[in-house]
């Protein structure tokens, strides 16, 4: 699935839904074995799917295939919206507060619901978003439906100089050890 994988690796299996129009992805999984499935929030998806990875999913693949308990994972994002550039992303969230809010609002309700769905079944949630995940409603809401309303914790592969929970593709002495263990994560605000 995008990368060589040596005759003794894991196989890992992949499936990842999209929107009918293709820009958004709803959901994307990686799985290894029957246990039950980490949920990974981040803040925006790229274009990889159930075939097909990028240098993300391949992060979080080496870091958290082998932890006891989990059996693969989920990706789920604060926005659903395809941008592998985040300024995009803001772009077209700019263009959607000015002409379209009703459309946006209703994007983002269907997303929360899927997020509190899928945080649900997790055996573990794990929040990734680095610094792109801005305070506000819509992150308020997003840590809501990820935590149940607070209910379960939540984790990270550690936190930023601001106290964000780490993206995998971290970079410089922020850069992710495998190995890492999970750090509880909370809000700023909490």
């Amino acid at each position: 699935m995008g990368e060589p994988r040596p005759t003794n690796a894991p196989v890992i299996h992949g499936s990842a839904e999209f929107s009918d129009c293709g820009e958004h992805r709803i959901r994307l999984d990686r799985w290894w074995s029957d246990e039950p499935r980490a949920l990974v929030g981040m803040a925006n998806p790229s274009k990889a799917g159930a075939d097909r990875n990028d240098p993300t999913i391949c992060t979080l693949n080496r870091l958290l295939y082998g932890r006891p308990g989990i059996g693969g994972y989920t990706v789920v994002n604060a926005e659903d919206r395809i941008a592998t550039d985040p300024a995009d992303l803001a772009r077209w969230l700019r263009d959607m507060e000015m002409n379209d809010r009703a459309v946006l609002r209703t994007l983002r309700t269907l997303n929360i619901n899927r997020i509190r769905e899928l945080s649900a079944a997790a055996s573990v949630r794990i929040v990734a978003w680095g610094n792109l995940l801005k305070g506000g409603l819509h992150a308020e809401r997003v840590i809501r439906a990820m935590s149940l309303d607070g209910k379960r914790p939540l984790y990270a592969f550690g936190t930023t100089a601001d106290g964000a929970p780490k993206h995998p593709m971290a970079r410089g002495h922020h850069r992710i050890p495998l190995g890492q263990p999970l750090v509880e994560w909370r809000p700023a605000s909490a």
